[in-house]
């Protein structure tokens, strides 16, 4: 509920600084590619998913990548500078790989129990 309120007061800081229309200019833009990944992850996995499948392998590893894709539209595609700054930090990939080992991590955890994770993740 924080973020909200702060990306709030950024936009209208940013607003004086560099001008209504710039802001306005550059919330539609980031929300129309935020929009435009979140649908192109959507069919890419939903593609790769399922030629996975019918050659019999599982596509989790491909499920989060696309999860972490489809966080990056949903940041862009929410008003603010904040969203933005942490969705541009989330297409660095080193950084949104250790994301997907997190949340790979968690996942395991949650499912297995006690488990031994090596942190191995094809690149």
């Amino acid at each position: 509920m924080l973020i909200p309120v702060i990306d709030f007061i950024c936009l209208i800081l940013l607003g004086k600084l560099i001008g209504s229309l710039s802001i306005f200019l550059w919330l539609i833009g980031t929300v129309l590619i935020g929009v435009y990944i979140m649908k192109n992850v959507w069919v890419t996995v939903k593609q790769q998913a399922g030629e996975q499948l019918r050659a019999g392998k599982t596509p989790d590893l491909l499920m989060v990548e696309g999860l972490s894709f489809f966080l990056i539209g949903l940041l862009l595609a929410i008003p603010g500078p904040i969203t933005d700054i942490c969705a541009i930090i989330l297409l660095i990939k080193p950084i949104r790989l250790k994301l997907v080992q997190q949340i790979l991590y968690v996942l395991m955890k949650k499912l297995k129990g006690n488990i031994v994770w090596t942190g191995y993740i094809k690149k």
